[in-house]
């Protein structure tokens, strides 16, 4: 069984949650010698990686956004034409050796949808939807793209039931054609020693990693700061991340009178974002809209208490956590403060919660994938 599987960014180069689940989930797929072959087509981004599949950069170099962090660009996904011409490259990149067609998000439909009607197979990887992505102001070409993926695929595959539940009442899709395959965790990666010489002593450190859009809720998370530190001076907000909304996000900080309390990091390299789920005290997800959160698990791999939003898929496999309206900063404060202070409630959720992170596996979801391969091709 031969997958092609279509993405529009792979990690560590220019990657989001889609880029790390991509990249885990065939790691994981090639670990279980199952007899499938893989190959992962991406654009062209210099990819510099590990995978013993064969990864191919189409020739098509996709337009940017009009921001820029440190003099880099962020890859961008605003025109018809740059999605229809790297379309076009994924499917003279896939080739006629191909038995299905494993199309992730929006950005690769169209190539998904073209080499079905040439009698490929097609599954619809759905990471999150347009609604989540743009706090529920779509662009209808993006909805209309996603809903014909969706409805052309022969198989659905949803990361959360709370993805699921969209497809079927925004989109209109039967629910029995959507699976929900939950993302896992790498534990070998994020699990390990700690640095204790990373913060100075006596400081209390709440960490976020995300893009910096209005979906991830970062503005709640600034409120609630304010009240923390008005009651715990040194305590620190590491923001680490890029996105458009730094700017804004930079100049609240500032309005809020917190500024000194507040880092913007940036994109951090591998190495240094293991050392900030290590070094923190408490980690934070006030997402306004999450399918998933794979940086959640991250945070819990690496041992340490985590707050999420109840609007994240995440919350629907992870138990041992505090789970918090988004808007409600006074108890995203409260919650903060509880962790600073109680010792024992944060060994006790950072100990529980790393145990659930390790049943929630990559190997878990490559043994769903496989099953879920197999219907598509007896259908």
């Amino acid at each position: 069984m031969k997958i092609a599987v279509l993405a529009s960014e792979l990690w560590p180069v220019f990657s989001g949650g889609l880029g790390v689940a991509v990249y885990e989930l065939v790691r994981a797929l090639e670990n279980r010698r199952n007899g499938m072959s893989f190959k992962v087509v991406i654009p062209k981004l210099n990819w510099k990686g590990h995978l013993r599949s064969p990864v191919v950069e189409t020739p098509t170099e996709l337009g940017y956004s009009v921001y820029f962090y440190k003099g880099e660009p962020i890859l961008g996904w605003e025109s018809i034409k740059e999605i229809q011409g790297f379309n076009l490259a994924l499917v003279q990149a896939c080739g006629k050796n191909t038995d299905i067609v494993h199309a992730n998000d929006w950005m690769t439909v169209p190539a998904g949808v073209m080499l079905k009607k040439r009698g490929k197979k097609f599954l619809f990887h759905i990471h999150s939807t347009e609604y989540d992505r743009t706090n529920f102001n779509p662009r209808k070409w993006v909805v209309d793209i996603e809903k014909m993926g969706a409805e052309m695929a022969d198989l659905v595959v949803a990361n959360s039931f709370r993805t699921k539940k969209q497809l079927v009442e925004l989109y209109g899709i039967d629910p029995k054609k959507i699976e929900v395959i939950y993302n896992g965790t790498n534990i070998e990666r994020f699990s390990g020693p700690i640095n204790k010489n990373l913060k100075k002593p006596g400081d209390k450190v709440a960490l976020f990693v995300g893009r910096l859009t209005i979906q991830k809720g970062v503005w709640h998370l600034l409120q609630a700061a304010k009240q923390v530190v008005e009651k715990e001076p040194k305590a620190k907000f590491v923001i680490v991340g890029s996105g458009p909304d730094m700017p804004y996000l930079i100049d609240t900080a500032i309005k809020l009178g917190i500024e000194k309390n507040v880092i913007f990091t940036g994109k951090l390299s591998e190495e240094e974002l293991i050392a900030a789920y290590r070094m923190c005290d408490v980690f934070v997800m006030p997402s306004v809209n999450e399918p998933f959160g794979i940086v959640a698990l991250e945070a819990l791999a690496s041992g340490k208490p985590v707050i999420l939003s109840k609007t994240s898929g995440v919350g629907e496999v992870i138990d041992h956590c505090f789970k918090v309206d988004y808007w409600d900063t006074n108890l995203l404060a409260s919650r903060i403060l509880e962790v600073f202070h109680y010792k024992e409630l944060k060994k006790a959720m950072g100990r529980n919660g790393s145990t659930e992170a390790r049943k929630l596996s990559w190997d878990s979801s490559a043994r769903k994938f496989e099953e879920a391969y197999r219907r598509v091709m007896s259908a």
